[in-house]
């Protein structure tokens, strides 16, 4: 039970502290809440104050737990004392006593399963990878791991600073709590919402559909940071209907420090601060307010802005690479990376797609529930009938509900748009507080619908339930995991149980000496693993090794072009595309040919490329594995050069490569004078023989760049190859388990 105490604490207090951090931000700011608005509004705000102070500890490797518990303490501490200060806050509106009825019943019913599955062992996929991962490697380091490298190190970690805080108390599954609960914030946050503005049978329907929603709730009780984003998104929303009442400018500061933590926590919420720049513009902010808010929001993303353009080179990184080139993650697999996940795969007609969010999920990776296939009736909230036949009571609350429905629906639209770039059903959180509220506006005058639909919602929602429609692999809670939860059974077999790459993790740490590193093609439980590991997709230097070790069979270097040409002294050469097309240019090797033989490489070329330079000397590094690769989109003026510092006479240029036919190249010499001339852009093709040993050869290449270890799934490319020709690529295979191969190169 005592690590069921850690855990329970690590979560909790994280949580105080950011409550403290709210409430006392909230009375410098001098805003006055109401009783629930003022606990539920101070842990979001308070959440991105300490998320953003934990960076700034991160920056200075000073993330320990002694700074985080003492320093926290003094914060409630302060806290505490300040609020016995404050009048007693005054209550919202009432929920009707049968809505409240419902909404207890059926939020401490799911709270239970939620809490349960929380504080189970951490075994989601994002959550035992790098999410913590991430978190685990800065715990390792006190800060961030500045010699490591990889897409998901690079975005921004808004949610992972809160992780850091609780990881320091109770490991992996206090962090799973600090998202746990943002997912008992929202729905809660919903009801406050519809009390204050007049409509609160919409404001616990719309929690009800919220809270019992199948993908939600999964997600919510893992290590992710979907929940944080939409609940920070839901604040954004609700404090701009309060600031358009009182029109202070201090709540658009305020407006603004969530926008920066929203976007601090996932890019995804790159649309929330437009929004409400745009509403606050629109509905009259002047400009010390607006510059309030924009300033508030850059200082919450700048430390994040700051460690990605030191360490990458680009503020976003992982992203927008072609608008800022860096040789740590290549513009042409961001692509890839994107493109891959803005497709429905499986999917083969539109009509399909409702029903896999709503009913079956298995190629969505998740389910809302059939109750959702109801959200047009939202647009019945638009209705003016009552505005022009009621009394003036009715007119005035019929306006109230139409504006509010337009925002609503309006936020739900903004806020679809992630989906767009990403199918997973988790992608669409973001919109469904907005489509719940609205839908429960559209249904206000049928209160024996709103009953009849939230009550259908929330039983068909229950994970028994849900099992009997949804597909098999839909991601969703299964169960009710009450002995993992509360560590009467062991946490590690539960764990291997569900993630199975971790039956290896013994082996693992015992051959790999700590400081090295492993290769790998698919992402692994990095949260649970003391070793890094490069994933293929992930960096350029895991894209080089999986270039390295496909090369035997995906692409070997069998294509010759051979350009030739009267004799020419030139003080460099060049190869330059003019064509434009989808793939990559490559190039295996250049030599670069005088009188029959090739001209001696020296010390004093300068060897350069664009795009993709840092990796022009993979083309003049004589192997046959490695290759030079535009690593982006062909397009005219793409070039591969060497300037030999003195003048040379040459009369040929060889290009070795895998064929690429889309590629028009030209050969260009620089001449005395210094100008680039073009040569000749006729080029005889020929297929050559490569010398045998490929593949020890690419096993070389490999542990030249310090990879000594690879882990092989037995569905990668080269996996069959390596299993059956083990020793021509001078390998060991240390272990096996699970589908899965771990090799040492000899």
């Amino acid at each position: 039970m005592r690590e069921v105490g850690h855990i329970l604490f690590g979560a909790v207090f994280t949580t105080g502290v950011s409550i403290a951090l709210g409430l006392i931000l909230m009375r410098r700011l001098g805003l006055v809440w109401h009783r629930m608005e003022a606990a539920l509004l101070a842990f979001v705000a308070g959440s991105g104050c300490l998320s953003f102070m934990t960076a700034l500890l991160c920056l200075v490797h000073q993330a320990r737990r002694g700074v985080f518990l003492w320093g926290g303490l003094a914060v409630i501490g302060r806290a505490i004392w300040e609020e016995r200060r404050e009048p007693r806050r005054k209550p919202l509106p009432a929920v009707p006593f049968g809505w409240l009825l419902i909404l207890c019943l059926i939020f401490t019913i799911f709270f239970l399963c939620y809490f349960f599955n929380a504080m189970a062992p951490e075994t989601s996929p994002d959550g035992s990878g790098y999410h913590l991962g991430n978190v685990a490697r800065m715990w390792k380091h006190h800060g961030f791991a500045w010699d490591f490298r990889g897409m998901y190190v690079y975005l921004w970690q808004g949610m992972e600073m809160l992780f850091l805080v609780a990881f320091a108390f109770g490991g992996h599954s206090a962090a799973a709590m600090v998202h746990f609960t943002f997912l008992n914030a929202l729905p809660l946050l919903m009801v406050t919402y519809g009390r204050r503005f007049g409509f609160p049978r919409a404001g616990a329907f719309g929690a009800i559909l919220v809270y019992a929603t199948p993908v939600i709730g999964v997600d919510g009780v893992a290590a992710y940071n979907d929940l944080a984003v939409v609940t920070l998104i839901f604040a954004v929303f609700y404090l701009l209907q309060v600031w358009d009442e009182l029109k202070s400018s201090n709540i658009l500061l305020l407006i603004g420090l969530l926008c920066g933590a929203a976007l601090a926590v996932k890019y995804t919420a790159f649309l929330v601060f437009p929004l409400a720049f745009a509403f606050a513009g629109w509905r009259g902010a002047r400009l010390r307010g607006l510059v309030l808010l924009t300033a508030s929001a850059g200082v919450v993303v700048a430390p994040w802005i700051v460690r990605n353009w030191i360490w990458a080179g680009n503020p976003f990184a992982p992203f927008l690479n072609a608008w800022f080139p860096n040789p740590y993650y290549h513009a042409g697999m961001e692509k890839i990376y994107v493109d891959g996940l803005s497709h429905y795969e499986g999917i083969k007609h539109f009509w399909e797609i409702p029903l896999q969010l709503t009913m079956r999920g298995s190629l969505v990776a998740g389910v809302v529930g059939p109750a959702f296939l109801l959200a047009p009736l939202a647009l019945l909230a638009l209705r003016s009938r009552h505005g022009r036949q009621g009394c003036q009571q009715q007119a005035r609350q019929c306006q109230a509900r139409q504006r509010h429905a337009r925002w609503l629906l309006t936020a739900a639209l903004v806020f679809a748009v992630p989906a767009y770039f990403n199918t997973g059903t988790r992608f669409l959180i973001p919109a469904l507080p907005f489509v719940a509220l609205a839908m429960g506006l559209g249904l206000s005058q049928s209160p024996g619908v709103l009953w009849a639909v939230a009550l259908f919602h929330a039983a068909v929602s229950w994970p028994a339930v849900l099992s009997t429609y949804c597909d098999h692999w839909a991601w969703r809670i299964p169960s009710i995991p009450v002995n993992a939860a509360l560590r009467r059974e062991p946490e590690w077999p539960y764990i291997l149980e569900r993630v199975g790459d971790l039956n290896l993790k013994g082996r693992i740490e015992q051959a790999v000496p700590p400081g090295e590193t492993i290769f790998s093609f698919a992402g692994r439980p990095e949260a649970y693993i003391d070793r890094d590991i490069v994933v293929q997709y992930e960096s350029t230097l895991g894209n080089l090794v999986q270039d390295i070790l496909q090369a035997p069979d995906a692409h070997p270097p069998k294509h010759l072009q051979a350009f030739q040409f009267l004799p020419v002294t030139a003080r460099g050469v060049r190869v330059v595309n003019l064509a434009a097309a989808a793939n990559f240019w490559t190039v295996a090797e250049m030599r670069i040919r005088s009188q029959g033989g090739e001209l001696a490489r020296t010390p004093g070329w300068r060897v350069s490329a664009w795009p993709n330079g840092w990796e022009a000397p993979l083309a003049f590094d004589n192997s046959y594995t490695t290759r030079w690769s535009t690593w982006q989109a062909m397009s005219p003026g793409a070039r591969l050069q060497a300037e030999f510092g003195k003048s040379e006479t040459l009369d040929s240029v060889w290009l070795e490569c895998d064929p690429a036919r889309e590629a028009k190249v030209q050969v260009e010499v620089l001449t005395e004078r210094g100008r680039w001339v073009a040569i000749t852009d006729t080029a005889e093709h020929s297929t050559v023989d490569l010398p045998s040993g490929i593949r020890r050869a690419a096993s070389r290449d490999v542990k030249a760049l310090g990879i000594r270890f690879l882990w092989i799934n037995d569905s990668d490319f080269c996996a069959a190859d390596m299993k059956n020709y083990s020793k021509f690529w001078g390998i060991t295979l240390l272990a096996e388990a699970n589908g899965t191969r771990f090799y040492r190169i000899d």
